[in-house]
């Protein structure tokens, strides 16, 4: 079992640096990044369908990688009196 929490633990930690650095794979453009750029102005719309729908996918990761990580943990049985 606990070959398999390390191995667990190692996908899972592949798989958060992969998340954290996706921004910087996408990056395709040659001209210097400027972070203000991303962010809208006054009076441009904001797609609010657009953040719902990418806030559901990250609750619903978070969610599933708090029950992997809780099961890797071993649950002892309760001490009797």
């Amino acid at each position: 079992m606990k070959i398999f929490a390390r191995i667990a633990t190692a996908v899972t930690a592949a798989l958060a640096s992969l998340f954290v650095a996706a921004p910087a794979f996408a990056h395709t453009e040659v001209e210097k990044f400027n972070p203000a750029d991303e962010f809208s102005a006054v009076g441009q719309p904001v797609d609010v369908v657009a953040i719902l729908i990418v806030g559901a996918v990250l609750l619903v990761i978070v969610l599933v990688l708090a029950q992997v990580v809780g099961g890797l943990f071993d649950k002892s049985a309760p001490a009797s009196r």
